[in-house]
């Protein structure tokens, strides 16, 4: 009676294991591989002044920014052109410019270092892609450049502009004194609109879409807020906001993915990020503040680079609010750039190349 009784608790024993396998399996989450394809010296050309560049490895340049240090290098690891500038310069993938405090003409150059046009005029270039702004000197107003760097067209404000995107058909400004404006091409005000909710106004992040459907910024001081503008019968309406808990009191990050489904925005302890459709919300704690955010254009990552003191983070997050992983590194400066499944990290003067495998 005992054996028998043994008998059918290992039996049940074993049923009870097999259907916890069978119910409790599921496969394992894929992981993030960061595997080092080469590192160069980014203060260094690989082309003496003499030597012949061949054409095609401009097509794809990649450009840099480390300290006061600028330049182009290509994918497979060659500087095309390293620059040092003493105050401050703007720089894209189409073109760069320095300039100083007082200057009153600042020449710009396409990667090859060809002059290709000039800023007649004091203030602060900012270009962005193939778009080129000035901010005029007393923070509260900017003109619209063309592409040899006229005017041609200029706003004058009066509250001090606290943030600053534009898109291929949009450009909006952030007030100090909590307004949005959204500009057309040839810019005229298309939208203007003022969130409220918190203590003080000011706009401290903002972004739009390239159509201008959507406008999103992060507003106020003491309640600080998210909030998601759209275009609807020709006003913005606000279709989501969040309070975010704590307040930041610096200039923010604020940013739609390429195929706008999401915008990611900096806030106090971390990134928001949420679904312009369907309007859900996920947070991902990250410490220190957003510099940039860089989306892979092959296996759909999001590459984060924050800075704490002296300590930088480049975090990857996949699948809208998955966070797969991160690394640090200390330096004076540093930047992350992406082309296809690679990730490039510039630390100092270093730049290093890492392919990206998920598996």
């Amino acid at each position: 009676m005992k054996k028998t009784k043994q008998k059918y608790i290992i039996i049940l024993c074993v049923l009870l294991s097999t259907l916890y396998m069978i119910f409790a399996f599921h496969p394992l989450n894929h992981e993030i591989h960061f595997v080092p394809v080469w590192a160069i010296d980014s203060s260094r050309a690989s082309f003496s002044k003499d030597e012949a560049i061949p054409e095609e490895l401009y097509e794809d340049a990649i450009p840099f920014k480390l300290g006061q240090t600028l330049g182009y290098f290509t994918n497979n690891g060659k500087i095309l052109m390293s620059e040092t500038f003493p105050y401050k310069a703007s720089i894209t993938e189409h073109q760069y410019v320095t300039y100083g405090t007082d200057s009153a003409e600042m020449p710009f150059y396409n990667p090859k270092g060809e002059e290709i046009g000039k800023i007649k005029g004091y203030g602060f270039p900012y270009f962005q892609d193939n778009r080129k702004f000035l901010f005029l000197p007393g923070g509260s107003s900017f003109s619209k450049l063309g592409e040899d760097g006229s005017i041609e067209w200029t706003y004058e404000g009066y509250a001090p502009i606290t943030a600053f995107s534009s898109s291929e058909k949009r450009a909006v400004v952030g007030l100090a004194e909590g307004n949005i404006i959204s500009f057309t091409e040839d810019g005229q005000i298309d939208q203007e609109f003022k969130p409220v909710g918190s203590a003080y106004k000011v706009i401290l992040g903002a972004a739009v879409s390239n159509d201008g459907e959507y406008v999103a910024a992060v507003s106020g001081q003491e309640e600080q807020r998210f909030v998601l503008a759209r275009k609807v019968n020709g006003y913005m309406e606000v279709v989501f906001h969040k309070y975010l808990g704590s307040d930041s009191n610096r200039q923010v990050l604020v940013k739609f993915s390429k195929d706008e489904n999401y915008i990611y925005f900096n806030y106090e302890g971390g990134i928001g990020i949420v679904n312009t459709k369907t309007h859900r919300f996920s947070q991902i704690p990250i410490k220190g503040h957003i510099l940039s955010i860089r989306e892979s254009e092959q296996n759909g990552i999001i590459f984060i680079l924050s800075k704490n003191g002296k300590t930088y983070t480049v975090s990857a997050v996949e699948l809208f609010d998955i966070f797969r992983g991160a690394f640090s590194f200390e330096a004076d400066s540093a930047f992350i750039a992406v082309r296809d499944d690679s990730l490039f990290v510039g630390r100092n003067s270093r730049i290093c190349k890492m392919t990206v495998t998920n598996k």
